[in-house]
């Protein structure tokens, strides 16, 4: 879900632009931060989020635990976001990934356009923004509540509220209850002071697996995406909105065809099987968590 909360909200504010400035050219309202968050629900734990160049380079170390099946789950993972590539490191297996950031394509795409197309863009990202989370049954308040001295808009989506900082992709607090799963992501301090260079390092000891055709359907996607911009059309339209609600639906669906049993931590806390679906089980859990946070 935060992809594609993302990707509405840099419509919807890009269209205040006073120039003909790049939409996808990410700016927050400090140079740098320390974005510290207690995860709390079924997954506990903690995430720190760094900032760098006013947001267009980040690192998020996060350290969380699910408790399924009376087994704890750690996960712990560095994700850093630069201009050009978006790295994700297992450190629980030691893996990692890498593949380019989608603004980088998106950027490209509108510099390629003419003066008079770009301001068409402009004119209409707020409303195709808005379009593609109605299209997907949320809704937007902008700046709905105040957190740690930065006003936020809400965006409630897929059984899911994020309150980001307003006019950004930041969010400052997550929140969301499905099926007897909680979720409760939010920012205890945010901290603007400079950040040691060594927090946006590659993890040592980890190769980055790198995946070109899915990059090159990046860049289609991010070509149709701005074509639709000019000409005024829903940008997920079709292929892209039905599949990121596809992917939540059988997530949901997985999580549900769980066996019976619940606790305080959720129905799978402290349940205990020897049932061949509970792989597939787990695997639909994991997978709604990533379509919330991810």
């Amino acid at each position: 879900m935060k992809k594609i909360v993302s990707f509405a909200l840099v419509l919807l504010f890009a269209g205040s632009a006073f120039a003909v400035e790049n939409p996808w050219i990410k700016k927050l309202p400090f140079k740098s931060a320390t974005v510290t968050y207690k995860v709390a629900g079924t997954m506990n734990g903690s995430k720190t989020l760094y900032v760098k160049d006013y947001g267009r380079t980040t690192a998020e170390y996060s350290t969380l635990t699910m408790k399924m099946f009376g087994m704890a789950q750690e996960q712990k993972e560095i994700i850093i976001t630069t201009p050009d590539w978006v790295y994700t490191a297992d450190l629980v297996e030691g893996t990692g990934t890498k593949h380019v950031n989608m603004n980088k394509y998106m950027q490209e795409e509108f510099n390629k356009l003419s003066s008079g197309d770009k301001k068409k863009v402009l004119k209409n990202v707020e409303a195709m923004g808005i379009s593609t989370i109605e299209g997907m049954n949320g809704t937007l308040e902008k700046k709905a509540e105040t957190i740690l001295g930065y006003d936020c808009d809400k965006v409630s989506l897929m059984g899911t509220t994020a309150y980001n900082i307003s006019g950004s992709e930041l969010p400052l607090k997550i929140q969301g209850d499905t099926m007897g799963f909680k979720i409760s992501q939010e920012a205890v301090n945010l901290s603007t002071s400079g950040v040691s260079v060594s927090k946006f390092s590659l993890p040592q000891g980890i190769a980055f697996s790198y995946d070109a055709s899915g990059d090159r359907m990046m860049r289609d996607q991010a070509r149709t995406a701005i074509q639709n911009l000019v000409e005024g059309k829903p940008v997920m339209a079709g292929a892209a909105q039905q599949a990121a609600a596809n992917d939540y639906s059988q997530a949901r669906q997985a999580a549900e065809n769980q066996p019976s049993g619940s606790s305080d931590s959720g129905r799978f806390a402290g349940q205990e099987t020897n049932d061949p679906a509970v792989d597939e089980v787990k695997e639909g859990v994991q997978n709604l968590f990533k379509s919330i946070f991810d």
